[in-house]
């Protein structure tokens, strides 16, 4: 495939390049670039899939990563080691990564990012086992759970445990080379399931998700949202919080209010949405992204051009 170029118009034409960075064929990531070039910035699709990817990437001075999780459930797995070349070297070429390198490497770990919360006083899941299923053993775990892999999204094999009986049988149909984190299920005071858009390191949007017949909430599964307008204060601090432990200057959270604390079950450093989406959610995502990376990319490279909110 080509490269895919948006050449701005204006004085930015000739600066520095910007690098959307993806790995699937998103609406989102392409909508992200085209937002970005509207608002006058030069951007560069790079299909972290070539082999030519990381020299390609270093051709650009602001880097947004668009790199899901997921891209191991399309096998997509020469994205993740060309992220993690970007990462390492990012430093000494002197570009600069949205978001920065560390969000990756906890969008990709589960566990990891639990820990990571964890050490902050952000309340997470119980982590039951976190291993290749030949090495999890049913008995052993306390039920309810929730079984995942590490490294996915999209609630791709991902499943509410009620006993051993059912442990067992996901386990064998699940990928014997994929490492699977057993985490206690939260139960949520209420019918749905928090989610929350961060977008500059704030809380931009906050949504109830309600909660599917198996017991997980996902568009994926057919969850409807609705605005949450109302949302416990406690809720964004510590959204705010998780953000700034996680790196995340964009991204979003899945969080379970039970009746003693808010339970952060996921978060994600490359939040998606479907084309159909900025109409059901009432909202322009990437939109809104493109004014928090216009805005930096002003600051990274003084370029006077306009930023939303000034």
């Amino acid at each position: 495939m080509e490269q895919v170029v948006y050449m701005a118009d204006g004085p930015a034409a000739d600066a520095a390049w910007v690098g959307v960075l993806y790995e699937s064929s998103e609406w989102s990531d392409f909508k992200l670039a085209q937002e970005l070039a509207a608002r006058g910035l030069p951007v560069r699709m790079i299909d972290m899939e070539r082999p030519d990817a990381v020299e390609a990437a270093f051709s650009c001075r602001l880097l947004v990563s668009r790199v899901f999780a997921s891209a191991l459930e399309r096998g997509h797995a020469a994205s993740h080691a060309h992220m993690a070349e970007v990462i390492a070297r990012a430093s000494e070429c002197g570009v600069t990564l949205i978001n920065p390198g560390r969000a990756h490497a906890l969008e990709v770990s589960k566990r990891a990012a639990a820990e990571e919360l964890t050490r902050a006083g952000i309340a997470v899941p119980e982590v039951l086992a976190c291993a290749l299923p030949c090495q999890l053993d049913p008995e052993a775990l306390a039920y309810p759970c929730i079984i995942k892999p590490d490294c996915g999204g999209r609630s791709a094999r991902t499943a509410v445990l009620h006993d051993a009986s059912e442990a067992r049988g996901f386990l064998a149909e699940a990928s014997a080379a994929t490492v699977f984190i057993v985490e206690s299920y939260a139960r949520a005071r209420a019918g749905y399931l928090t989610r929350i858009e961060i977008v500059g390191g704030r809380v931009a949007h906050l949504h109830k998700r309600s909660i599917a017949a198996n017991g997980l909430s996902s568009y994926h599964f057919g969850s409807t949202y609705e605005p949450y307008d109302d949302c416990p204060p406690d809720v964004v601090d510590a959204a705010e919080r998780a953000a700034a432990t996680l790196g995340f200057e964009v991204g979003s959270f899945d969080v379970i209010e039970t009746v003693s604390a808010p339970v952060f079950i996921d978060a994600n450093s490359v939040s998606n949405v479907s084309e159909d989406c900025d109409e059901l959610l009432g909202y322009d995502l990437m939109a809104e992204y493109a004014d928090y990376i216009a805005c930096r990319y002003r600051v990274l490279f003084g370029e006077r051009m306009g930023c939303a909110g000034e």
